[in-house]
C-alpha cells in the first residue's frame, strides 16, 4: 500500500511540474510575439512577410489573464542597389600634360622641362580635384579614354594623331576608374593598332576593365563583364569611324554595325544582368543628334540594352528614356560633352557626368535603371605662357567646376574669353559670350530638366 501511496505522490509531482513548465514557456512565448510586432509593421509594400497579421483568439487560462499572441516577422532582405557614374571625353592635350609636368615640378620644387616623353614626371590629379571623391564613391566608375598610350620608346604628343604618358591611366586608376572606354576614333592614332593593343594590356595591369580591343572577330564573342554586388553588367563599345585610319593586321575594329549589334547584344543578356552601350558617335561640335545616333539608339532600343552612354559630339546632346518593347525604359545620353581636353571653344567647356542606380528588387528580381542625373561641370583654364612644341596653345590651371560653384569672376578669366575676344572666333553657346548666363541657358536649352539637379531647373 505504501508503495502505490507514493507512486501516487510521484505522478503528481510529475503533473504539477510539468503543467509549471507548460504555463512558462507559453507566457515567454507570448512576450517574445508581442516583442516582435512592435518593432515590425510587416508592410506588404517594404516586402515584409509576416507569418499571421490577425491576432488569434484563447481561451482565458487560469487568473483571468489573456494569453498575449502576435504574428511572427520573418526576417527580409534589401534590394541590391549599384551606382554607376560615366565621364565623357578624356583628351590629353599638349598643353593638358604641359600643365601637369608644371604641376609636378611645382609640389617637388623643381624646374619645368617641358620635355614630354613617357617617364617623365607628370601630376595630372590636381586637374580632377573637385570630382576626384564622386569618382571613387561610385561603384562603377566609367571613362571614354579618348587618347591612348603608346608606351615606352614612343613619342608623346597632340593632336591630330595622339600619344599620351602613361601617367594618364595611373591618374585614371588612383581616382577609381574601373571601365576605360577605347572604342573611338582615335584608337588608331598609332597608323595601326600597336597604341591600342599596349593600352590595353596597360588598363588591365591596372585591374581596369579597358572596351574596344578584339584580337579577331571571333574574340568579339567574349563580351566584357564587370560584376558589383552580385551584378553582372556587360559593357558593349562601338564607335562610327576611326578617322580614316585602316587597320590591317587582325585586330577588329568595332565600327557601329548593326549585325555586330545584335550579336553582341544577345550575347550579353544571356550573360549579364544589366548591358550598357558605350556609344562613339554624332557630329563634332552639335548640340542635335544626327540620323545614324537616332538609328542605333533605336537599334539599341529594341534589343532591350538598359542603357546608352553617348560621346564624340565635344558638347553635351539631349537625354530622354526610350520605350522598350519589354515594357522597361532606356537610358539614353547622346553626348556627355568633355571631360579634361584643351579644346577651345565655349561648347567644349560646358560639360556632364552621368549618374544612376540600378536596382534588383529582392522580393521580385526586376532589375531597373533608376535616378538618372546629369551634373554639369565647367572646365576651367587660363590663358599661359605657351613653350612653343608640338602645338601647344599655352593654356594652363586645369580644372573641373561644377557648375554652382563656377563664379563669374572665374569665367571671366577663362581661356575661351580670350580665344573668343582676341581670335575672332564665333560664339558657341545658346545666349552669346561665354559667362555664367550663356553657360546656364545652354545647359537648360539642352537637357530636359527631369534630368538635373533641382538647382539647375
Amino acid at each position: 500500500m505504501a508503495g502505490k501511496q507514493k507512486t501516487k505522490w510521484g505522478y503528481r509531482a510529475a503533473v504539477a511540474v510539468l503543467t509549471i513548465v507548460a504555463a512558462a514557456l507559453v507566457l515567454a512565448y507570448g512576450l517574445l510575439s508581442n516583442d516582435r510586432s512592435t518593432t515590425s509593421s510587416g508592410d506588404p509594400a517594404s516586402g515584409d512577410a509576416p507569418v499571421s497579421s490577425a491576432p488569434q483568439e484563447s481561451s482565458e487560462p487560469q487568473g483571468g489573464e489573456q494569453s498575449p499572441t502576435s504574428a511572427i516577422q520573418l526576417p527580409t532582405e534589401e534590394d541590391t542597389v549599384v551606382s554607376l557614374l560615366a565621364c565623357g571625353d578624356n583628351l590629353i592635350h599638349p598643353s593638358v600634360y604641359y600643365y601637369a609636368m608644371e604641376c609636378y615640378a611645382e609640389t617637388h620644387q623643381e624646374q619645368c622641362t617641358y620635355v614630354a616623353t613617357n617617364d617623365a614626371n607628370y601630376d595630372f590629379l590636381p586637374i580632377y580635384e573637385h570630382v576626384a571623391e564622386r569618382m571613387k564613391s561610385a561603384d562603377i566608375c566609367y571613362i571614354n579614354q579618348e587618347t591612348l598610350s603608346g608606351g615606352d620608346g614612343t613619342k608623346i604628343y597632340g593632336y591630330p594623331t595622339f600619344n599620351s604618358p602613361e601617367a594618364v591611366g595611373r591618374t585614371l586608376k588612383e581616382l577609381g576608374v574601373d571601365v576605360v572606354n577605347m572604342a573611338h576614333n582615335h584608337m588608331l592614332d598609332a597608323g595601326n593598332d600597336s597604341f591600342l593593343i599596349h593600352s590595353d594590356g596597360f588598363f588591365r595591369s591596372l585591374g581596369m576593365t579597358p572596351l574596344g580591343y578584339y584580337a579577331n572577330q571571333a574574340a568579339t564573342d567574349t563580351i566584357p563583364i564587370v560584376e558589383s554586388k552580385g551584378l553582372k553588367f556587360a559593357f558593349l563599345a562601338y564607335t562610327y569611324s576611326t578617322n580614316g585610319i585602316t587597320c590591317n593586321s587582325g585586330t577588329y575594329i568595332p565600327y557601329l554595325d548593326e549585325s555586330l549589334v545584335r550579336k553582341q547584344v544577345a550575347l550579353a543578356k544571356q550573360q549579364a544582368d544589366v548591358v550598357v552601350v558605350s556609344a562613339h558617335w554624332g557630329d563634332e561640335d552639335s548640340y542635335t543628334p544626327n540620323a545614324e545616333q537616332k538609328r542605333y539608339a533605336e537599334l539599341f532600343c529594341s534589343l532591350g540594352v538598359d542603357a546608352v552612354i553617348g560621346m564624340h559630339s565635344h558638347c553635351i546632346q539631349p537625354m530622354q528614356w526610350m520605350d522598350r518593347p519589354d515594357g522597361k525604359k532606356m537610358l539614353l545620353t547622346y553626348s556627355l560633352g568633355n571631360f579634361v581636353s584643351g579644346m577651345q571653344n565655349g561648347l567644349n567647356v560646358l560639360e556632364g557626368m552621368l549618374s544612376f542606380d540600378v536596382r534588383k528588387s529582392a522580393e521580385t528580381g526586376e532589375i531597373t535603371v533608376e535616378n538618372p542625373v546629369f551634373t554639369p561641370l565647367v572646365l576651367h583654364y587660363v590663358k599661359g605662357q605657351s613653350v612653343n612644341t608640338q602645338l601647344d596653345t599655352g593654356y594652363r590651371g586645369f580644372k573641373l567646376y561644377d557648375l554652382k560653384d563656377y563664379t563669374a569672376e572665374l569665367a571671366a578669366q577663362h581661356g575661351v574669353v580670350w580665344y573668343e575676344t582676341n581670335r575672332g572666333h564665333r560664339t558657341t553657346l545658346y545666349g552669346g559670350a561665354f559667362g555664367i548666363e550663356s553657360l546656364y541657358k545652354t545647359l537648360q536649352t539642352v537637357i530636359p530638366a527631369e534630368f538635373l539637379p533641382e538647382e539647375y531647373r
